[in-house]
């Protein structure tokens, strides 16, 4: 049982120690009005009262005694978890300095000297078990935090596994694309998402989206959005991008969850060899060219939340067999190095450039490098990417 006050009364649990009768007499009637007493008249007999009941507030113990000592009988207590914390304070007949070093060195908390005073025993008593039963609120306290502590961290991964789940499998064989990607909250959960949605004409539809703030706020607001872009292509035989941007800005305004958040958003199709897409403030898609040069992917407008300001354009771009589009959210580009320069967006561009010929997974894979070679400081913000290949379409 945890330590506590007597369950009936109410009041606090004294154990009095002492093999003279006497003394145990007249502490009992010293201390009864406002405590539970109980008495013991050997060591042995104290270590089976302390099994047997619940626990004490607090030992008063004689020293010396036949068979086991105070001594043997505060380090038996010491030494079994369950009773470590309760307070020892020792009564001797002997009263001299070198006798209550020892005792307080041992490991009791205080020591009264025979003859005993009243008002003495009374006030150290009083005060040494109003700190135990402050400390065994405290430690209730710091259990129950910890519960809690634990069904949130537990949250916490279920909401994560969740997060995890909405990322994009691999394509289909013959689907006309490559897909990889890389994910990383800065937090267990993260205010970044990268979600596809293949239609069933084998257009793809794919979106990065990036929530202001970090942590279960920003993920919440992310859960929010992705349900509500999965159900809007639902609804529609067309999916228009800046259409998306538009119906998002209308009903996440910023007084919603006083949040705003960066989108870009694409259709990719393998038949027409197309990409549609819009740009909600989001740091600009790259289309590198397998020929050679590449276009940033900037149409769009603002951040969704914004609002007040107009409607979305929509940008179109065609795309040939080995073309790689590159997108991202700010926590690649804003990564700093050891003395506060960012990756930037230019350097990214450049490298990309110099990767045309990858395959996606090795794109994603040099970009994760370039991570590490720049900042080994753990990044401050979610940092999401995502490369997609043009392929021949098989199927």
């Amino acid at each position: 049982m945890d330590p506590s006050a007597d369950e009936v009364s109410g009041r606090p649990i004294v154990l009095v120690v002492d093999d003279e009768p006497i003394n145990l007499e007249l502490l009992g009637r010293l201390l009864g009005d406002a405590y539970r007493v109980l008495v013991a008249r050997s060591g042995e007999q104290a270590l089976d009262i302390v099994a047997r009941e619940r626990l004490p507030d607090l030992v008063l113990l004689d020293i010396t005694m036949p068979g086991i000592s105070g001594y043997d009988v505060l380090d038996a207590l010491q030494g079994e978890p369950r009773t470590r914390g309760v307070p020892v304070i020792f009564i001797s007949a002997r009263g001299d300095w070198e006798d209550e070093a020892d005792g307080l060195a041992r490991g009791a908390v205080d020591y009264i000297t025979k003859p005993f005073n009243s008002a003495v025993v009374r006030a150290r008593v009083g005060a040494h078990v109003k700190l135990k039963v402050r400390s065994d609120l405290l430690a209730a306290n710091y259990r129950q935090l910890e519960a809690q502590q634990q069904r949130i961290e537990e949250d916490l991964r279920v909401a994560s596994r969740i997060q995890q789940s909405l990322l994009p499998s691999a394509p289909p064989p013959g689907a006309g694309y490559a897909l990889d990607w890389y994910y990383r909250p800065s937090a267990g959960l993260g205010g970044d998402l990268f979600v596809t949605i293949p239609l069933e004409d084998g257009r793809l539809v794919l979106y990065m989206l990036d929530v202001s703030g970090h942590g279960v706020s920003a993920a919440l607001v992310s859960f929010s959005v992705a349900q509500s872009i999965r159900q809007w292509v639902a609804e529609r035989r067309q999916v228009s991008p800046a259409a998306l941007l538009d119906a998002l800005d209308a009903e996440y305004p910023l007084e919603r969850f006083d949040k705003f958040f960066t989108l870009i958003v694409l259709v990719y199709d393998p038949a027409a060899r197309e990409i549609r897409y819009a740009n909600a403030g989001h740091p600009p898609g790259l289309l590198i060219r397998q020929r050679g040069g590449s276009i940033p992917l900037e149409a769009g407008g603002l951040p969704v939340g914004i609002g007040g300001w107009g409607r979305y354009e929509e940008g179109r771009v065609a795309v040939a067999e080995g073309d790689l589009l590159f997108i991202y959210t700010d926590g690649l580009v804003d990564l700093e190095d050891a003395v506060g320069a960012h990756l930037s967006s230019a350097r990214l561009e450049v490298v990309l450039r110099d990767w045309r010929g990858c395959p996606s997974d090795g794109v994603i894979r040099g970009v994760q490098r370039m991570m590490v070679e720049h900042s080994q400081q753990p990044p401050e913000d979610d940092i999401t990417f995502a490369c997609l290949r043009v392929t021949g379409r098989t199927a």
